[in-house]
């Protein structure tokens, strides 16, 4: 039985961490001896992970310890107090290490150097937004990057990017898409009801971050209003700028068509009474929202982002749009407007989001772990 060890942050409620989940829900058991080693302790997901999979942490939080070691690491080069925590955790011998998010886990994986077979996950376009690139010195990404046996991205525009991104890093890149249970998506849209509303509604689905732009929909919400538009926007997702973008939704008096939800551990009800789902971000991977929506045949608008193009193509299967207002602005005022249009795409989404089977990305990562 081989022995597996992923590396990863917080299980907090993002995009990556989800699919973390859902892989470790559809591991063969029977094969693999799966542990998880978080960097810090817990998340709101930890609860969801299989009963079969091991988990430990490095540091129970951001203590001071935490703190002075990566300081030692990143400012001086010091990576001592660094790999002697993690050897002190870390005692198992394993045969596959897979670091599964770019910045940190990737860092104390390429700092731990096990004896095993090596493999990093990149979730986001690397090029455009380098948000982790403060966490490593002049240099340190790329040899990490080089000390893997395999990367493996999440959609091919995310593999484009990391390669212009990263021209020196020779280790071989794989293309896994993200698993989509489509089976427990649907479960779980039906396990509570939400009434359909008269007017039409937008739904937002992702952490409050810099990353997901959700200001965005803030001042789209101020377009429509002001051009006489009925509708409503529901915001799903808790974060560090929910009180800037409560403030900004009053400040452009849009309170009354704007509800900010917070967290939900199960949002598919109300994605599912929803008329459109928007993705405003500044820059993404794999999707999991819009692949979510698709599931529950609701149309999708999204940026042009990485992942998003690759999953609606050349508006085949969805719209795409650019990133300024104005741009966001006509791309739902074309979906209100248009509701046969509408209609062609939630058909069309749940035909595409076949290709994105929990099957076939289990049988993708079994084929690179043996």
């Amino acid at each position: 039985m081989k022995k597996i060890l992923f590396i990863t942050g917080q299980l907090n409620a993002g995009g990556a961490e989800r699919v973390l989940i859902d892989i470790l829900r559809h591991f063969d058991y029977t094969k693999y001896q799966v542990d998880l080693c978080q960097i810090i302790k817990g998340g709101t997901l930890i609860d969801e992970v299989p009963t079969n999979v091991n988990i430990y942490h490095v540091w129970d939080n951001y203590t001071l310890h935490y703190k002075l070691s990566y300081r030692a690491s990143n400012q001086l080069g010091i990576d001592y107090f660094i790999r002697k925590n993690l050897k002190q955790k870390i005692t198992s011998k394993y045969d596959v290490v897979i670091s599964f998010l770019e910045g940190m886990p990737l860092k104390m994986h390429a700092i731990l150097n096990l004896n095993a077979i090596n493999i990093s996950w990149v979730h986001v376009d690397l090029y455009t937004f380098p948000y982790e690139k403060n966490q490593f010195r002049k240099l340190e990404e790329a040899d990490a990057y080089n000390k893997m046996d395999k990367i493996i991205c999440v959609a091919n525009d995310t593999k484009n990017c990391f390669i212009k991104r990263f021209p020196n890093v020779n280790t071989s890149i794989n293309v896994i898409y993200n698993p989509i249970d489509n089976q427990k998506i649907v479960s779980l849209a039906n396990e509570y009801f939400v009434n359909r509303s008269d007017l039409f509604t937008i739904s937002i689905l992702g952490r409050l971050c810099p990353q997901k732009c959700v200001d965005r929909a803030i001042r789209l919400a101020s377009n429509l209003k002001q051009n006489g538009y009925k509708f409503q926007i529901n915001i799903i997702g808790d974060g560090e700028l929910r009180n800037e973008l409560e403030q900004l939704s009053r400040e452009l008096s849009v309170s009354d068509v704007v509800t900010f939800h917070g967290y939900k551990k199960n949002p598919y009800p109300l994605i599912k009474s929803s008329d459109l789902l928007l993705s405003c971000s500044g820059f993404e991977g794999f999707s999991l929202s819009i692949c979510e929506a698709m599931c529950l045949g609701v149309p999708v608008i999204s940026t042009k982002t990485a992942g998003p193009t690759e999953i609606i193509g050349n508006n085949e299967y969805g719209i795409l749009c650019g990133h300024d207002d104005d741009d966001i602005f006509k791309a739902v005022k074309y979906a209100i407007e248009n509701r046969d249009a509408l209609a062609k795409y939630s058909q069309r989404g749940v035909t595409r989001i076949t290709k994105f089977s929990p099957q076939s990305t289990i049988l993708a990562i079994e084929g690179i772990v043996e």
